[in-house]
């Protein structure tokens, strides 16, 4: 095979690519198109970083290593199962 035009032809496609590429993406990630939700921590797990989380759709257990410290209570922005950002704590009504 001709290295040079196994080259040529992968410059060709990744211009094409490039100059066709858009990003549109209106509402949610970039990578996945998912939203981040807001959850609530109902229990934590120290030794494995993760949470037992809730939000009015369901539970759901998320990786809070980029939040910590954290604790039951809290709020976190969560996506993709990763807590993103710490929101807080929801204080007792």
């Amino acid at each position: 095979m001709n290295l040079s035009a196994a080259t040529g032809s992968a410059s060709v496609a990744a211009a094409r690519y490039q100059s066709s590429a858009t990003c549109e993406v209106i509402d949610g990630c970039i990578t996945c198109g998912d939203t981040a939700v807001e959850m609530e921590i109902v229990r934590i797990d120290h030794a494995r970083e993760l949470a037992l989380c809730e939000c009015d759709a369901g539970r759901e257990t998320v990786e809070i290593a980029l939040v910590a410290p954290v604790a039951v209570g809290d709020r976190l922005l969560v996506h993709a199962g990763t807590a993103i950002a710490h929101l807080g704590r929801e204080e007792a009504a």
